[in-house]
Protein backbone atom coordinates (compact mmCIF):
# COMPACT_ATOMS: atom_id res chain seq x y z
CA UNK A 1 0.00 0.00 0.00
CA UNK A 2 0.86 3.62 -0.79
CA UNK A 3 0.24 5.86 1.66
CA UNK A 4 1.82 10.11 1.79
CA UNK A 5 2.21 9.32 5.95
CA UNK A 6 4.26 6.46 5.66
CA UNK A 7 8.07 7.22 5.93
CA UNK A 8 11.36 5.68 4.36
CA UNK A 9 11.38 2.97 7.53
CA UNK A 10 7.92 1.97 7.29
CA UNK A 11 6.68 4.06 9.93
CA UNK A 12 3.06 6.53 10.07
CA UNK A 13 3.83 10.31 10.24
CA UNK A 14 0.63 11.35 10.07
CA UNK A 15 -2.24 10.12 12.32
CA UNK A 16 -0.24 7.30 14.43
CA UNK A 17 3.21 9.43 14.23
CA UNK A 18 6.01 6.93 15.44
CA UNK A 19 4.48 4.05 14.92
CA UNK A 20 4.30 1.23 12.19
CA UNK A 21 2.10 1.10 9.34
CA UNK A 22 -1.08 -0.48 9.94
CA UNK A 23 -1.92 -0.46 6.21
CA UNK A 24 -5.46 -1.51 5.53
CA UNK A 25 -6.44 -0.72 9.10
CA UNK A 26 -5.16 2.68 9.43
CA UNK A 27 -8.53 4.87 10.10
CA UNK A 28 -6.83 7.55 6.80
CA UNK A 29 -6.89 4.47 4.67
CA UNK A 30 -10.30 3.62 5.79
CA UNK A 31 -11.52 7.16 4.82
CA UNK A 32 -10.49 6.88 1.78
CA UNK A 33 -11.93 3.55 0.88
CA UNK A 34 -15.16 5.44 0.78
CA UNK A 35 -14.97 8.02 -1.97
CA UNK A 36 -14.91 7.22 -5.28
CA UNK A 37 -12.18 9.91 -6.38
CA UNK A 38 -9.61 7.96 -4.46
CA UNK A 39 -6.64 6.22 -6.35
CA UNK A 40 -6.56 2.42 -5.27
CA UNK A 41 -3.23 1.98 -6.09
CA UNK A 42 -1.74 5.05 -4.03
CA UNK A 43 -2.76 8.29 -2.09
CA UNK A 44 -4.22 10.07 -5.19
CA UNK A 45 -7.59 12.24 -6.00
CA UNK A 46 -8.42 11.98 -9.12
CA UNK A 47 -11.08 14.84 -8.60
CA UNK A 48 -8.41 17.41 -8.08
CA UNK A 49 -5.73 15.58 -10.13
CA UNK A 50 -3.51 15.84 -6.82
CA UNK A 51 -1.87 13.68 -4.29
CA UNK A 52 -3.33 13.46 -1.05
CA UNK A 53 -7.42 12.98 0.11
CA UNK A 54 -8.34 14.44 2.57
CA UNK A 55 -12.17 12.69 2.88
CA UNK A 56 -14.98 13.38 1.80
CA UNK A 57 -16.19 16.01 4.14
CA UNK A 58 -13.71 18.37 3.08
CA UNK A 59 -13.81 17.87 -1.36
CA UNK A 60 -17.03 19.63 -2.16
CA UNK A 61 -15.14 22.34 -3.80
CA UNK A 62 -10.97 22.79 -4.87
CA UNK A 63 -10.90 25.46 -1.88
CA UNK A 64 -12.71 23.38 0.64
CA UNK A 65 -10.02 20.84 -0.68
CA UNK A 66 -6.76 23.38 -0.37
CA UNK A 67 -7.73 24.81 3.40
CA UNK A 68 -8.24 21.19 4.33
CA UNK A 69 -5.01 20.47 2.79
CA UNK A 70 -3.27 23.23 4.52
CA UNK A 71 -4.58 22.92 7.82
CA UNK A 72 -3.47 18.99 7.94
CA UNK A 73 0.15 20.51 6.81
CA UNK A 74 0.16 23.22 10.09
CA UNK A 75 -1.04 20.39 12.57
Amino acid sequence: MNCRFRGKDSLCMGKYKGFACIQTQCAYFAEAQKCEYHEATGCYCRKYGRFGCVGKDSCASLADYLDAVAAEADS
